[in-house]
């Protein structure tokens, strides 16, 4: 049978095509054929039930922070009802719900720890217990204080540190603390009643005592304490030395309650400042005939303009502010 095709050199014959021609129409023939052969086979998986056909279905996002969470929760030694709260605290459906959870948490936490602190035995911080001492001491030393016995002592105390802001206080409902400071502040003040006297009785017996003039007898009264050296302070401890002298069978015993009573018996018998005024200054000028000026260039006095302004609220917390309280001398 001979070839009805016309020969690529015949007349008529359509030109031969390119490679690339011819590639082009390779790939075409090879793309039908196999859109065909899918074809076929998609036909025959749908006739046999499509039993093995598995169905893919796109991988849902996972939020990464909660998949975090529980990477952390699965690491957490946890008791079931810590559990429980963490999955409620998970499901919450609202920022405004996750802070409500968390606020809940921390005021248990406070109320239980509140609880924790109650029920353990008290102890005052040994910073406070020195603010005690500094406070009682500084009263002790007051230019203005009405009397130095009696319970309103470590009350007026307590009361100006409570003014004062002192930290570590406990608040003033819970009473069983607070007589531990006050037993705190009254211990304070008996340690500073017994330097004040111990140095005014060695400044009278001993008349080679360095500690004569008021000054020197001041500073020394001082000690460590906080208080200052202001002219109040000189004529308050010279009329003290005057009552050592005009007592001298109370030195050991009642000493205290006997100057208290001479404050009170100057108070009715000076009814005015300027009466009150005038006694005071007259017994410091007769303290510094007897013992000697006072020593201003070892120890000079302090201005009231340069004391610190919790010294003058424990002076103010000591005795009145205003009346009968005894003004510093105009020079000394």
């Amino acid at each position: 049978m001979s070839d009805s095709s016309p020969s690529p050199n015949s007349p008529g014959a359509p030109p031969p095509s390119s490679p690339i021609s011819s590639l082009r129409a390779l790939m075409v023939r090879r793309d039908r054929v196999r859109s065909h052969s899918i074809f076929e086979e998609d036909n025959e998986n749908t006739d046999s039930g499509s039993a093995n056909i598995v169905a893919i279905n796109p991988a849902m996002p996972i939020d990464p922070i909660l998949q975090r969470l529980q990477t952390i929760k699965r690491q957490r030694l946890l008791s079931m009802a810590s559990i429980r709260d963490y999955e409620e605290f998970e499901n919450a459906n609202s920022p405004q719900e996750h802070m409500a959870l968390v606020m809940m948490v921390v005021l248990e936490n406070r109320d239980a720890l509140r609880l924790l602190t109650l029920s353990q035995e008290y102890r005052v911080p040994e910073t406070l217990k020195a603010t005690c001492k500094d406070y009682a001491a500084v009263f002790i030393l007051s230019p203005s204080i009405l009397r130095y016995k009696g319970k309103m002592g470590p009350a007026n105390v307590l009361a100006a540190m409570r003014q004062l802001n002192v930290s570590s206080l406990p608040p003033a409902s819970e009473t069983g603390r607070c007589d531990l400071i006050l037993e705190l502040i009254k211990k304070g003040m008996t340690e500073a009643q017994f330097n004040l006297k111990e140095k005014i009785t060695a400044s009278v017996k001993d008349v080679d005592s360095p500690s004569r003039d008021i000054a020197t007898l001041t500073r020394a009264c001082i000690g460590t304490s906080k208080a200052k050296a202001t002219a109040g302070l000189f004529i308050r401890i010279a009329f003290i030395r005057w009552q050592h002298v005009q007592t001298p069978t109370h030195v050991s015993d009642k000493f205290w309650d006997k100057v208290d009573e001479a404050l009170a018996k100057y108070r009715t018998e000076f009814r005015t400042a300027a009466e009150m005024q005038f006694a005071f200054n007259a017994i410091f000028e007769e303290d510094k005939l007897i013992y000697g000026e006072p020593d201003l260039v070892s120890h000079p006095q302090v201005a009231i303009r340069n004391v610190d302004q919790w010294l003058l609220c424990v002076n103010s917390a000591a005795g009145p502010s205003t009346g009968s309280t005894v003004a510093a001398p105009p020079a000394i």
